[in-house]
């Protein structure tokens, strides 16, 4: 039986729609790109559950437009940006009796929508009812919808076929070591999708992935996929003594408690990471009030300069993240956020719209106060405004926008970056020696 494992164009930051910006000159804008750059794995973990009798292709539509429809099955996983292309796929694929099978988030949280244009649907987590979707192709019973019963334990979880994608030009492989956050932002639909509680996959599973990817490029880039690293300091302890001993580089995103561990820090900067994303979010208070219910993050905003240069003095870069269109956001938040990046020295950042995503929290309070402008799922990318601020005009937005992101890529900024870690290295140097 022949599968197609099917990646839909991935159109993040638009260069139609953002003409107004001159990306292809924009370092942060090519960084990002670098890490995005990287395969689908929740198709390489389904590829996982398949025995030998299935012959199975990858294809990303990013890198190739080679696809046939002479395959019996079909599978895709869209994000939500990519849904109205995956739509227009399996179109073109039904129309010579392929099967269609959806999953993923934007599917599990539409599932009404999905069908219209999947034959098949999985919503939530595959781990426990794909086994149960290939006893059913065997006996030709398979359901319409498969629905994940809870969230599984991630020892469940095989290893992801990369031998499948060995001869796409990818700049990054995905690991994830666990599902789940406990800080369960308003705007994030992972907390939707995997809970609060961490699931993690054991070491031993980790090093299994890590070899398989070895085994395929001889210097890999690792990009871990988990909303929060590092929050037990006995895995991350093991997981960085894996990394140590492998010796690959790697990036990975995880919270400001990091920046109170100094010992991890150091451990973490001796195993091959040079970069952190850390999700500040913003730096309203009032915003990060309304973000995370806890409070967790108001009560980081006070420590931020600090949580930066501490981790920063490790040689570690750490990539800002911050949201933009959050209610308390007035015109001035762009000139203030560029002047923090500045004084801070961030070694990157991460800027992004507020983005409502179907199934989170945030879209279900927008749509009630009447303020989504569009449900054009293309446009849910995280660089498009779909809904209407509250105290700025879609115009503010767009040239603040525009400021912004000619400021973060300005050769002021990246010769202060540079400037700041040709110091901090020269500093670690000293120690490192004087050790």
């Amino acid at each position: 039986m022949r599968v197609a494992l099917v990646v839909p164009q991935n159109k993040i930051m638009d260069k139609n729609r953002m003409s107004f910006l001159n990306l292809e000159d924009m370092h942060e804008y090519k960084a990002r790109m670098r890490l995005w750059s990287c395969p689908d794995l929740s198709l390489l973990t389904v590829a996982g559950m398949f025995d030998d009798g299935y012959q199975i292709d990858y294809i990303d539509l990013n890198y190739t437009d080679n696809i046939t429809n002479d395959y019996d099955i079909a599978f895709l996983s869209p994000t939500t940006s990519q849904i109205n292309e995956a739509y227009h796929i399996s179109s073109y694929l039904r129309s010579n009796n392929t099967m269609i099978v959806m999953g993923g988030v934007h599917v599990s949280v539409r599932a009404e929508e999905a069908l219209r244009y999947a034959d098949t649907i999985f919503i939530g987590e595959a781990e426990e009812t794909f086994p149960e979707f290939l006893n059913d192709l065997k006996n030709n019973t398979v359901r319409q919808v498969y629905k994940a019963q809870g969230l599984p334990c991630l020892a469940q979880s095989p290893v992801p076929r990369y031998d499948l994608i060995r001869d796409y030009p990818y700049k990054s492989i995905p690991i994830q070591t666990s599902r789940g956050c406990p800080h369960q932002c308003e705007f994030c639909i992972s907390s939707t999708l995997y809970g609060k509680k961490v699931r993690r996959k054991s070491i031993e599973q980790v090093k299994k992935e890590f070899l398989s990817i070895i085994n395929i490029w001889k210097n890999p880039f690792i990009f871990f996929t988990d909303d929060n690293m590092f929050i037990d300091d006995t895995y991350s302890y093991q997981l960085l003594d894996l990394l140590e001993m492998l010796k690959v580089r790697w990036y990975a995103f995880t919270d400001a408690s990091i920046a109170e561990r100094t010992n991890l820090l150091k451990k973490i900067s001796k195993s091959g990471c040079n970069q952190l994303l850390i999700g500040f979010e913003s730096l309203s208070e009032d915003n990060l009030k309304m973000v995370n219910d806890s409070q967790w993050k108001k009560g980081k905003r006070k420590n931020y300069n600090m949580i930066i240069d501490t981790i920063q003095s490790f040689g570690i870069g750490v990539v800002g993240s911050f949201v933009l269109g959050l209610d308390a956001d007035t015109p001035s938040v762009f000139s203030d956020l560029y002047e923090f990046i500045q004084k801070s020295c961030l070694y990157a950042t991460n800027i992004t719209v507020l983005t409502p995503f179907p199934g989170t929290r945030i879209y279900e309070r927008l749509k009630a106060e009447g303020r989504i402008i569009t449900e054009d799922w293309s446009r849910y990318n995280g660089f498009e405004l779909t809904y209407k601020p509250l105290n700025i005009t879609v115009e503010e937005f767009d040239n603040g926008f525009k400021y912004i992101y000619n400021m973060l890529n300005s050769s002021e900024r990246m010769i202060r970056v540079m400037d700041n870690f040709k110091h901090i290295f020269n500093e670690k140097y000293k120690r490192i020696t004087h050790e």
